[in-house]
């Protein structure tokens, strides 16, 4: 049976852990297989923890070095043919068994997604530049969502040639290279990929920050109600991103 493999990348687990054991808990076991790579030991759902985690900084190589190890781990399970990456402040929009039919039919090709926000992107890009080791143009690249999913072949192919592709990124400095690197090495390889349907909504809305300045980081939710739910659903999408602790959930995504 071919399988989903839900690729965590977060700080410990998730924001909304009690939606996310519902989630696992409920569906049928034999679909898919769960990995986390935390940023700290203990906490909810330790049982999926890779083996060899990496410490991580924000916007930095690390993130895709953590990726990596997630590929690594869930390449052990021959059956696991698809690969969604998620992070801690995801929320599933539907059941298990129905986000894994999705994923099935929607992507029959690994397939990134255009980047929410124009500006965040041009500033992502002229970061990038800044990170980027000759003699590689990896600087040319547009950034795009970091979230995407795989197939199988196509990650075996990231995993395979890390090393090489590693050596043209700098390693200690901020420059958003999970938002390049995967899509960049897939162009480069010339994998059959996709630019397509995001799996994840974010709220990239300009906004006012507390001192006065354009805030363009992705919004998180107050709250999250039946509503939006099925408004995100419309729009094709299988997550939300940015649910906190502090998001008052009205909504159910088992309904």
């Amino acid at each position: 049976m071919e399988k989903v493999a839900f690729l965590n990348l977060t700080y410990n687990s998730f924001n909304d852990n009690s939606t996310w054991k519902k989630f696992f808990d409920q569906g049928n076991k034999d679909t898919f297989n769960f990995y986390i790579h935390p940023k700290k030991q203990g906490g909810f759902f330790t049982e999926y923890h890779v083996p060899n985690p990496v410490p991580t900084a924000w916007g930095h190589f690390s993130l895709v070095e953590a990726t990596i190890e997630l590929m690594k781990a869930a390449l052990e399970d021959e059956e696991n043919e698809y690969f969604t990456l998620i992070s801690d402040s995801h929320f599933p929009l539907y059941k298990l068994d129905e986000t894994v039919e999705l994923i099935k039919n929607k992507y029959k090709k690994t397939t990134f997604a255009k980047h929410f926000s124009f500006h965040t992107k041009v500033k992502s890009q002229k970061i990038l530049r800044e990170g980027v080791i000759a003699p590689h143009p990896f600087d040319e690249y547009n950034a795009v969502c970091q979230f995407f999913v795989c197939r199988r072949k196509d990650v075996m192919k990231f995993v395979a040639t890390f090393q090489e592709y590693a050596k043209f990124f700098v390693k200690n400095k901020v420059i958003f290279a999970d938002e390049f690197y995967f899509w960049a090495v897939a162009k480069d390889l010339k994998l059959d990929f996709d630019i397509g349907q995001a799996t994840t909504y974010s709220d990239w809305s300009m906004r006012l920050n507390s001192e006065g300045g354009q805030d363009r980081n992705p919004r998180a939710f107050d709250k999250l109600d039946q509503q939006m739910i099925q408004d995100y659903r419309n729009k094709g999408f299988l997550y939300a991103r940015k649910i906190m602790s502090h998001t008052f959930v009205l909504g159910d995504p088992f309904k």
